[in-house]
């Protein structure tokens, strides 16, 4: 049933193409955001689930 519904979609092909350049794309850029990223911003967001002050009594 889906085989059928699926060849009834013109130009059905494009979309597979676009899902995999839409994750390369991503993924390449959060590589890059985090290679660049430096290692002090990573800590102090690592700590703030343990901070006292962000702690709601």
């Amino acid at each position: 049933m889906y085989k059928e519904v699926l060849r009834t979609i013109k130009d059905i092909d494009i979309y597979p193409v676009i899902t995999v350049v839409v994750f390369f794309t991503f993924f390449t850029i959060m590589s890059l955001w985090v290679l660049r990223s430096k290692k002090e911003d990573f800590e102090s967001q690592s700590k703030m689930p343990l901070d006292e002050v962000n702690q709601k009594n």
